[in-house]
């Protein structure tokens, strides 16, 4: 129908919109590629023209989709592989165990003929007697635990609802899982079933296992170290964490990175075993010390037989060196989420406002309830060379003070001090022309004579243009146009309106409000140049609902003037002027216009007389804290003079400080084709010394694109509130710090895992807690023969309850300090590496871990707890010894 030529050619526009209630991150990548294609065809489609701008913003938005499922999957996968490897020691645990205790039903069965394979076939039917129900069983409770995960996390807000069946990707995972555990089961019982005499086995008592004799744990520690080492080199590109691109630039998964901390904890845990032997050594000659017989014993059995308990003091040290990890992980996590919310906002609340401002709109911010105080500034981006863009920031300083939400480590003082070195002189209260408090509206009494002519009148009938500056309590000045004035030697009253809103309501300006300045703008006259005489006559102040009340010029007053005559921006020459002042005269300024030639080509030059009070002293060079990545890109050093352009002027900025980053002046989002940032940093100034240069120059001031406002405490949801509840503003333009950290900790695929670390806390309780009481009825069996002789012997019961007390505590003692150690350890240098923003960029500012000593105690105080239970069940008396002894007789 349109390329028919029966419709009227004009523009149309179509929006399409599509239904993603089917849409699987599996098909993510698909979609993708089909918007950019369809998008490429409609842009070619001949019924269209063959030129129709086509716009789709799908692309992007699954970009960052697949970027934050990404960053989810990889924090899951870390903690999943620590979670396997505490799993399976305690698995390979429990398995030697159960070999051990049926080391002597495997010889006879050996003795009377048994083949190898027929003690295999019965381990594995054993091990799948146990294996096969807690597959089902597993694969049964994976539905409920996901559902109990989401309840604790942000994903049942978006109506996330799990599957109750399991499906075939769960039911695949369960057999395998019970495959592993079968092997791991039935393979101790195959090594048991060798050839070798099993009285020589018990003989060959080491003091260290022999694959740690051969090094396998430095290798284990070497290779655990370069994945460490790649993980860290991959902090310094634009993405972090375990994220990285492949040779075409796609993002992906590195598995080595993955496992690192997996193979760190590892690594460390078997490291333990060259320190066990000295720590037996050392607690045997503590032990020997004592005159007690239950200490001596236990140290001596520490001592001689160390490897019987490196099982569960390793058990002890994974466990909870991975509940450690996870809580460091996920307080770390949230603390960032704070950090980040602080250096996104700034402040308690910032308002983005880029609209010309004026006294009474400014006023609305002093007058704001629950605020404590109001900072403006003004931001605008500065090219560098490579391509790089910084952000200028000119806060007002003096305001902000204590406000800025920056991070301590970020600069090498406080907030407070920092911005104390960037203040300008102080303004000279004696030297301005301040207004009574409360003004609403000003009038001025103008009057301009021609000087040469006899009437006073202009021969040309000149009116130059009158424009008013006003300053107002923040230092903001505002050029405030009163219209034209006729040089004819009469009065003539011009009014401004200092309390009018962008809406047109009224509300008081924020004073004390001065008079700063007043211009006048006009053509050359062709011909004969003429004199003028400006003249104040009188200023009026009127109140809310007063009447006007005549301002006094204060004595010491003092002017500055001068004239600059232009042609289409260019400055043709700049003259000084004198201003008078007197008790009955405010303002009076003699100038001369100038002539210029009707030469028929181009504009008329054009004059502009300026008269300011010499209130604000502005500073010859102005002072600047920058960035390091500023820093870097302009190649400039702490101490160094830049020139930076403002307003049209080329303004001298000294570097006086150097911070690691800005509130508010970071973009990460700003990166090459290759994925490295061209953030060029950040340049912070403040505003009062940057609008008194323009003023000296003449040059209009920058205005507030952005109030920065500090809110009493609690109060910030009030200050909002009231912000937003402004016709003037919309909702997306007030950023509140409060908010954008809740909404960083409950987004749904950062709080997931963020659960799945306190589901893994739990975990490493409960394994540590079960592998322990399997160790310790183990050793409780295998040590009965001993006790019974002791028992014999004459030794009391209570002494026995005793020995068995003190040599489970010492291992507990022992795990749990070693688990302290290497979990402080690896927490401090992992953590950092792997918490990364939901777009799979390293947070700004960087990562603080956080390891809660409360959480920590509470880690430590689950594990021991049953532990403390175990070894009091274990320390309860048994059978009698004759029941014992009869028995090894038999065997």
């Amino acid at each position: 129908m349109l390329a028919s030529g029966r419709v009227t050619t004009g523009g149309t526009g179509w929006v399409a919109t599509a239904d993603h209630r089917e849409l699987t991150t599996d098909s993510i990548a698909a979609l993708r590629a089909a918007t950019v294609r369809a998008a490429d065809q409609l842009r070619k489609e001949t019924a269209l023209g063959g030129s129709a701008d086509v716009r789709t913003g799908l692309p992007e938005v699954l970009d960052r989709t697949e970027r934050a499922l990404l960053t989810s999957r990889s924090t899951l996968l870390i903690v999943s592989l620590q979670l396997v490897l505490l799993a399976g020691y305690a698995l390979l645990l429990v398995a030697r165990l159960l070999s051990s205790e049926r080391a002597g039903e495997t010889q006879l069965l050996r003795a009377r003929g048994a083949s190898r394979g027929r003690i295999a076939a019965l381990a594995g039917l054993e091990a799948l007697l146990l294996a096969v129900p807690a597959a089902v069983c597993a694969a049964l409770l994976a539905g409920p635990l996901a559902r109990l995960l989401a309840g604790w996390s942000s994903l049942d807000r978006i109506g996330l609802q799990p599957g109750t069946a399991p499906s075939g990707g769960v039911w695949l995972v369960a057999s395998g899982v019970a495959l592993v555990c079968a092997a791991a089961a039935v393979a101790p019982a195959l090594a048991g079933a060798a050839d070798t005499p099993a009285r020589l086995r018990r003989l060959r008592a080491a003091t260290s296992a022999a694959p740690v004799r051969a090094g396998a744990d430095l290798a284990l520690l070497l290779i655990a170290g370069v994945a460490y080492w790649q993980l860290q080199r991959q902090t310094g590109t634009a993405d972090g964490g375990v994220i990285g691109r492949d040779r075409a630039g796609r993002l992906g998964m590195d598995p080595l990175l993955a496992a690192a901390p997996a193979l760190a904890l590892l690594a460390g845990t078997v490291l333990t075993l060259r320190v066990l032997p000295f720590a037996a050594r050392l607690a045997e000659q503590r032990s020997a010390s004592g005159r007690g017989l239950p200490a001596a014993l236990a140290g001596w059995q520490f001592s001689r037989r160390p490897l019987r308990g490196a099982g569960p003091v390793l058990l002890l040290i994974v466990a909870v060196a991975t509940g450690m990890l996870a809580i460091g992980h996920g307080a770390s996590w949230d603390r960032s989420q704070h950090d980040q919310a602080d250096f996104r906002t700034g402040a308690a609340v910032r308002v983005l406002d880029h609209r010309p401002g004026s006294p009474g709109q400014t006023g609305l911010y002093a007058a704001l309830p629950g605020a404590r105080e109001a900072a403006p500034a003004h931001r605008t981006a500065l090219s560098l060379s490579g391509a790089h863009e910084a952000t200028i920031l000119a806060l007002d300083t003096s305001r902000a003070g204590d406000g800025m939400l920056m991070r301590g480590d970020l600069a090498d003082e406080p907030p407070g001090e920092l911005l104390q070195a960037l203040a300008p002189p102080p303004l000279d209260e004696s030297r301005a022309v301040r207004l009574p408090d409360g003004t609403r509206r000003l009038a001025l009494d103008v009057r301009i004579t021609d000087e040469r002519a006899r009437t006073g009148r202009s021969p040309s009938g000149r009116a130059p243009l009158l424009t008013v500056i006003v300053q107002d309590g923040y230092g903001i000045a505002y050029r405030l146009g009163a219209g034209n004035v006729p040089v004819d030697d009469r009065v003539h009253r011009v009014t401004l309106e200092l309390d009018r809103t962008a809406t047109g309501r009224r509300a008081a300006p924020a004073g004390p409000l001065r008079l700063t300045g007043l211009q006048l703008d006009d053509t050359v006259p062709t011909g004969r140049a003429e004199q003028h005489r400006l003249t104040l006559e009188r200023l009026l102040a009127t109140g809310p609902d007063g009447p006007a009340r005549t301002v006094r010029v204060a004595p010491g007053t003092r002017w500055q003037g001068g004239r600059t005559v232009t042609r289409n921006g260019e400055v043709l020459s700049r003259t000084s002027a004198e201003p008078a002042a007197s008790n009955t005269t405010p303002l009076s300024l003699s100038y001369t216009t100038g002539a210029g030639g009707d030469d028929g080509y181009g504009a008329a030059p054009a004059w502009t007389v300026r008269a300011d009070t010499a209130g604000a002293r502005a500073p010859r060079i102005l002072a600047a804290v920058a960035t390091q990545d500023f820093l870097r890109a302009s190649g400039a050093a702490p101490g160094d003079t830049v020139d930076v352009p403002l307003s049209g002027e080329q303004l001298r900025v000294r570097i006086v400080r150097a911070v690691r980053e800005l509130p508010t002046t970071t973009d990460t989002a700003t990166t090459d084709t290759a994925g490295q940032s061209m953030a060029g940093g950040a340049l912070l100034l403040d505003l009062r010394a940057v609008d008194a240069v323009l003023a000296q120059r003449g040059t209009t001031p920058l205005a507030p694109t952005e109030w920065w406002v500090s809110a009493e405490p609690g109060k910030a949801a009030e200050v909002a509130a009231a912000l937003r509840a402004r016709p003037d503003l919309e909702a997306q333009q007030v950023l509140v710090r409060d908010e954008t950290a809740a909404d960083l900790l409950h987004d749904p695929l950062g709080a997931g895992p963020r659960s799945a670390l306190t589901a893994v806390t739990a975990a490493a309780v409960a394994l540590a807690a079960g592998g322990f009481a399997v160790s310790a009825a183990g050793a409780r069996r295998e040590r009965s023969a001993e006790f019974a002789v002791l028992r014999a012997l004459g030794t009391p019961r209570r002494d026995l309850a005793r020995l068995v007390a003190m040599e489970q505590s010492l291992l507990v003692g022992v795990g749990l300090l070693a688990g302290l150690a290497l979990g402080t350890v690896l927490t401090r240098a992992v953590v950092p590496l792997i918490v990364l923003t939901s777009g799979a960029a390293r947070p700004v500012p960087p990562v603080l871990v956080e390891l809660p000593l409360g959480q920590v105690a509470l880690l430590v105080a689950g594990v021991a707890a049953p532990l403390a239970l175990i070894t009091a069940a274990s320390a309860l008396p048994r059978t009698e010894p004759a029941a014992a002894l009869r028995h090894q007789g038999e065997d």
